[in-house]
């Protein structure tokens, strides 16, 4: 009898959980509705062949996955790891130059290369800064490479 009681208890509670999970969704939907139409995306379009388009998005996603592994040295006070991770694989190096140039004369928007450069300037920065083990400067420059991020992606699109 007491299983009957809890399964139809749970069986209540799901049941319940997914109307109220509806309501948000629908109060979320009319909120946006009246917001009007979506606006037009007026980014820049970066002008890049499909498959360099779908590389330079996985190496977008790569970046963000170097950001949470900083993150995650920086919380734990790994000041090391933070140092190493963001020099090698976040860092201006020769080859990252390279990349940047070809994408750069590949779109001809000069901005996209100086924002790029900025990301990965700050990130030798960081790792600087890691290093001399002043976690409160590291996360300044993390927080200022996130907006440099933003900023590129606020002005130029796929």
């Amino acid at each position: 009898m007491k299983r009957l009681f809890f399964a139809i208890l749970a069986v209540g509670l799901l049941a319940s959980e997914a109307s109220f999970a509806e309501d948000d969704h629908s109060k979320m939907h009319d909120m946006m509705m009246k917001q009007g139409s979506a606006q037009p995306d007026d980014r820049i379009e970066l002008k890049l062949p499909a498959t360099m388009k779908a590389m330079q998005k996985n190496m977008m996603r790569m970046h963000l996955d170097t950001i949470s592994e900083i993150t995650a040295a920086l919380a734990t006070n790994d000041l090391q790891k933070a140092a190493a991770v963001s020099k090698d694989k976040l860092g201006w190096s020769p080859a990252e130059e390279q990349r940047c140039a070809k994408v750069g004369e590949m779109t001809g928007e000069k901005d996209f290369v100086s924002l790029g450069k900025a990301v990965h300037m700050k990130a030798d920065e960081l790792s600087a800064a890691a290093k001399a083990g002043n976690r409160d400067k590291a996360l300044e420059h993390l927080a200022s490479l996130i907006k440099n991020c933003n900023s590129c992606h606020a002005k130029f699109r796929h």
